[in-house]
């Protein structure tokens, strides 16, 4: 499948809005399934390291559960997002050191600084969601990060050693609902925000 440069212009901009509600009569097929993990985990990351661990939830009751601890939006509503087909929790892998380093660079002689490798996990984590928004986008789904939540809760519900660093539902979105509408709540429709303007200065 080629798509023209329009067709990508519109799956960019689709992925840049957060769906808040999902058609959950349906099922994400295996092949899109493996795809979006593929674009979770193949992602480019500082030196190839392993920053974070992907954790790909369809059980619907631990879902379900998870969602329970996401109030965060003016503290009143939950972040209905995660209440996708597919819940992407992205879970820190903590590095102290790592071979990748010095095999890339023999010459090091000083261990890197732990907020040095903190910021690369930030960087990764950034780039595995909108590695997963746009090919989702493209192949035709809707996602939804999410980054209030009550990380120790999350953290015993799913028995992670480390902190969550990000979540993120993908899925089918509700075709009878603004994708605004909470998903539990239809009385609650969450804000528009105007994406602001991103100056690009070209150095020809």
């Amino acid at each position: 499948m080629i798509l023209s440069n329009i067709e990508l212009k519109k799956a960019i901009h689709r992925s840049q809005h957060c769906q808040r509600n999902w058609d959950l009569t349906k099922e994400i097929p295996e092949e899109d399934m493996d795809l979006i993990i593929t674009a979770a985990t193949q992602c480019p990351s500082k030196q190839n390291i392993a920053h974070y661990k992907v954790h790909a939830i369809t059980n619907r009751d631990l879902i379900e559960k998870i969602h329970q601890n996401t109030v965060g939006f003016q503290v009143i509503h939950t972040n209905s997002q995660v209440l996708a087909n597919l819940l992407l929790v992205l879970e820190h892998n903590p590095v102290t050191d790592h071979k990748n380093l010095f095999s890339y660079n023999k010459e090091i002689s000083q261990p890197k600084k732990i907020d040095s490798f903190l910021r690369d996990a930030h960087m990764a984590v950034g780039v595995a969601a909108g590695y997963v928004n746009v090919i989702s986008s493209i192949v035709g789904y809707s996602t939804g990060c999410c980054a209030c939540f009550n990380g120790p809760a999350i953290k015993d519900l799913l028995g992670l050693e480390n902190d969550v660093l990000l979540m993120m539902g993908v899925g089918i979105k509700d075709p009878n609902l603004n994708r605004r509408v909470h998903h539990e709540n239809h009385d609650f429709t969450f804000p528009a925000i105007k994406k602001e303007e991103i100056s690009v200065k070209y150095y020809r």
